[in-house]
């Protein structure tokens, strides 16, 4: 029986099966087109045949595992990289297993790659001084400059991914009281989001110093261009008003502060606000409460004062006796 041709089956993954049947969202749809392309363009220098001649059956179990580690080991990704990409090949062979029967014992193999296991990393975190030390870095008096602070105001506001903010436009903003921003979150879910009257006057301003109207369809930040801001960009901009900030806050010199950063930071002071943990995860978004509960495990500060509230049953207990000068004596007691 003649393989079926590998062309059509990752073109209808993509059309039908995402698009047409799952309704995926467009960056689910770009997360599994990245991670294809890299495992194909892999195949063609490991089968040393051109793209059009691949089949299906090249994709074996072997080459996607050394495909794995090509990641870690050439492209330094880290293991949830490496998972993320498995998973859209897992959710590729799903439907390959699906739409092609004949193919189910190669289907199952693949499928039966297991995830690599993961160290969680410890969340991180701003104070609320470095918070506020990091926006005065910013010049307002520029437009680029109050852009960045709006952008940074209301990415702290909402709690948002950044992503869920680069697509907010103004349109979806109720300036009105009670002011509120609707979300376009993970799996198409939308959420309503109060802001600070503050915040909505903020935004406000800074789309009448722009000469943008409240209804504009338009993402809310763009770049000098004109053109949406990316994430790549918001991050460059963090990180500039980050190595300003260092300068006279040594504390900000620490490793992997980056926009989802400011999301954590929300949390965390929700938290430490005495918020409910289940408002905490409808705030950010979460689908279960157990993603919101990593934030109990990180706030040190709260554990240690639980810890002093408990108290403890132990005591340092009596003075060790002084040992004595004469070695000898000592070795005679024991």
């Amino acid at each position: 029986m003649t393989a079926p041709d590998l062309w059509s089956l990752v073109t209808a993954f993509f059309v039908r099966h995402l698009a047409a049947e799952h309704n995926a969202s467009p960056h689910t749809a770009k997360a599994y087109r990245d991670a294809l392309k890299l495992l194909l363009r892999f195949a063609v220098d490991a089968c040393q045949r051109p793209m059009a001649a691949l089949q299906i059956d090249d994709l074996t179990p072997d080459l996607i595992l050394r495909f794995l580690t090509d990641l870690e080991t050439t492209r330094h990704n880290s293991v949830r990289t490496r998972n993320a990409r498995l998973a859209a090949i897992h959710s590729f062979f799903r439907y390959v297993l699906e739409s092609q029967p004949e193919c189910a014992l190669a289907c199952h193999r693949v499928l039966a790659i297991p995830v690599k296991r993961a160290t969680r990393p410890l969340l991180g975190y701003l104070t609320e001084g470095e918070l506020v030390h990091l926006l005065a870095q910013m010049d307002r008096s520029t437009i680029d400059g109050e852009r960045d602070y709006v952008l940074l105001a209301l990415l702290y506001d909402t709690g948002a991914r950044i992503q869920e903010l680069l697509d907010l436009a103004p349109r979806d903003i109720r300036f009105a009281a009670p002011a509120v921003a609707c979300l376009h979150g993970k799996g198409r879910r939308e959420r309503l989001c109060p802001l600070l009257p503050q915040t909505a006057r903020l935004v406000s301003r800074y789309l009448a110093r722009v000469g943008r109207p409240v209804d504009d369809r338009g993402p809310l930040f763009r770049n000098r261009c004109g053109e949406p801001l990316k994430r790549h960009g918001a991050r460059y901009l963090l990180l500039k008003y980050l190595n300003r900030a260092r300068a006279s806050m040594p504390s900000l010199r620490r490793a992997a502060i980056s926009p989802h950063t400011i999301r954590h930071t929300k949390a965390i002071h929700l938290l430490q606000a005495g918020i409910p943990l289940i408002t905490i995860k409808d705030f950010l978004g979460h689908a279960d409460v157990k993603s919101t509960e990593v934030y109990v495990q990180i706030d040190v500060g709260m554990k240690r004062e639980a810890l002093a509230l408990a108290g403890s049953p132990t005591s340092t207990g009596p003075k060790p006796p002084r040992l004595s000068k004469d070695l000898l004596a000592w070795l005679e007691a024991l």
